[in-house]
């Protein structure tokens, strides 16, 4: 079973080629931003000890300033923050909670070195003080305390110091507290330009490993406060760590290693032409389906890992440049030329015809949903679009693979919303429905139609066959009708349309594949593992004219 549901939309239009694979060894892989940045995140050592202090020169040197030998800390936003028993709140504080201001008392002096601040924190600590050092902007300074106002840092004994300041951080200022009891061991403030990153253990050997939000990683974090407020989450490791932490979560790391490593080398090219991604956030790749799933190497097998270490330096080239060789959970018989998905004509994405899928042991390899008129009215009112009531539903056009090219929704007014390439799959997706088309290889059946036949003096039949059913023609002779209701099309003076009445109002959608339905098949790669293919020509067969090297 494949960890992530879809490996939905990775491309979005031509993937940007690299003529140099390993350019960018180190990845940075946002794990928490935007809506999901948090006020505070812990870090807790798993493989070494303590932490190094500093931040990324041009996003991948990590250039330290400082260090603890704390094994647990957590990083906070340098605005009010609450903690009780270990739990951390930004707001509405529980009864009995402690706070972390963002209220401190500088000493007033700046120092040569991290040592220097160290030693005369550590002296102020001996003398009662909660005193940590600062790297603020290049410079290193003292400060005492974690008050919730200036008035509180004012009244504290340690404002009596000689030369003392109330001061506060810029909005990118991220202070590090000790994880179990809050007190500030470090704070930075980098301004605009740099940004907290914090190095696991103080010696790289044996490789750290680190606890952050309930699964293990390699490599570093960093804390980005972009916008002022909440931090952003970085993972910055190499792509071979990287890539070990997406292998058991976009694929069973128990299935044969020939599959495995052809999806190394998927997911390794795919990041290595879609690093600009989510540039705008400060960070390469995300960690979910919208780039490719990855949580570390918590789920990481011997079997897996082989995999990636056997496929070192390899990469999928199209001529010249690195591949985005996207993938999808299985497509039920064929994949899908990218044009017919986003729009984008990819050389190397072109549909192939896929015997290679047992479907019977994939998720959702085979499908069917029933839905009914209101239900898509529902759905389509819900995602923004004006419509009456729909009474009738679709498909318009296939791909010559045999996919969902266009679906059609026909409402009361006589209105055709169509939905065309990846919308014609996602359009009827609802969760809180519990109504979806995994892929875009379906079809749509309504049961019995009916149909109101107006009679004599007015009476009314209901006719659920085109059995006693007459055209009459010009000169008055009817002739008997043939076919299925709703097959029946009304002539009027714009031309021919179909007659919506005639649905029941009840569709069974029933489909085969889960996924874009684009590149390579995991099931299909595990099908042709088991029968002997290795990763190389596993590749060459979901990606046309495609080398596989170094």
């Amino acid at each position: 079973m494949c960890a992530v549901a879809v490996a939905a939309a990775l491309v979005g239009a031509a993937p940007t080629g690299r003529t140099a694979a390993d350019n960018t060894p180190v990845l940075r892989i946002g794990l928490f931003y935007n809506t999901t940045a948090l006020p505070t995140a812990n870090l807790e050592n798993h493989t070494g000890s303590g932490y190094r202090f500093g931040y990324l020169q041009d996003g991948r040197s990590f250039v330290e300033v400082g260090e603890t030998t704390e094994t647990k800390i957590t990083m906070v936003k340098n605005r009010n923050v609450y903690m009780k028993s270990g739990v951390y709140y930004d707001a509405s504080p529980p009864v009995g909670s402690m706070t972390i201001g963002c209220y401190h008392v500088d000493v007033g002096t700046s120092f040569g070195s991290f040592g220097e601040a160290q030693n005369r924190a550590g002296d102020l600590r001996g003398q009662g003080y909660e005193a940590f050092p600062v790297y603020d902007g290049g410079n290193y300074r003292v400060r005492i305390g974690a008050y919730a106002s200036t008035g509180a840092a004012g009244a504290s004994p340690a404002a009596g110091l000689p030369g003392a300041q109330i001061v506060t951080g810029s909005a990118y200022c991220v202070s590090v507290v000790q994880t179990e009891t809050g007190t500030v061991v470090f704070q930075f403030d980098g301004g605009a330009s740099v940004s907290l990153a914090v190095r696991p253990s103080l010696s790289d050997t044996p490789a750290p490993i680190t606890w952050f939000k309930g699964y293990r990683y390699y490599g570093g974090f960093e804390y980005r406060r972009a916008s002022g407020n909440n931090m952003t989450v970085v993972n910055w490791v190499t792509t071979q760590d990287y890539v070990k932490g997406v292998i058991p979560y976009e694929m069973n790391p128990a299935w044969p290693l020939e599959a495995l490593k052809a999806q190394a080398i998927c997911a390794k090219s795919y990041a290595a032409t879609n690093l600009s991604k989510h540039r705008e956030y400060g960070f390469d790749l995300c960690a979910t389906t919208d780039c490719q799933v990855y949580h570390g190497t918590g789920s990481a097998t011997a079997n897996s890992d082989q995999a990636v270490d056997e496929t070192l330096g390899y990469y999928a080239y199209h001529g010249d440049k690195v591949a985005s060789t996207v993938y999808h959970s299985s497509n039920g018989g064929s994949t899908e030329s990218a044009v017919n998905v986003w729009g984008t004509d990819v050389a190397y994405l072109r549909a192939v015809p896929d015997n290679f899928e047992d479907l019977s042991r994939a998720v959702n390899g085979i499908w069917s949903f029933t839905y009914t008129n209101s239900n898509i009215t529902k759905i389509l009112r819900d995602k923004g679009y004006s419509t009456g009531a729909i009474v009738n539903a679709y498909v318009d056009e296939y791909t010559p693979a045999g996919n969902v090219y266009r679906v059609t929704f026909v409402d009361t007014l006589g209105k055709k919303h169509n939905f065309e390439r990846e919308r014609a799959r996602t359009i009827l997706n609802s969760s809180e429905l519990n109504l979806h088309t995994h892929s875009q290889r379906y079809t749509i059946s309504s049961g019995t139609a009916t149909l109101t036949v107006i009679g004599g003096a007015g009476s009314k039949v209901t006719k659920n066959s085109i059995g006693g059913l007459y055209a009459v023609g010009g000169g008055g002779a009817a002739t008997p009708l043939s076919g299925s209701l709703s097959s029946l099309l009304l002539r009027a003076k714009s031309g021919l349309s179909s007659l919506p009445s005639v649905s029941t109002g009840q569709y069974l959608i029933s489909g085969r594949g889960w996924g874009h339905n684009v590149g390579m098949s995991q099931y299909g790669a595990r099908g042709m593992a088991e029968q002997g293919y290795r990763f190389e020509d596993i590749i060459k067969y979901y990606f046309q004219n495609i080398d596989v090297r170094t």
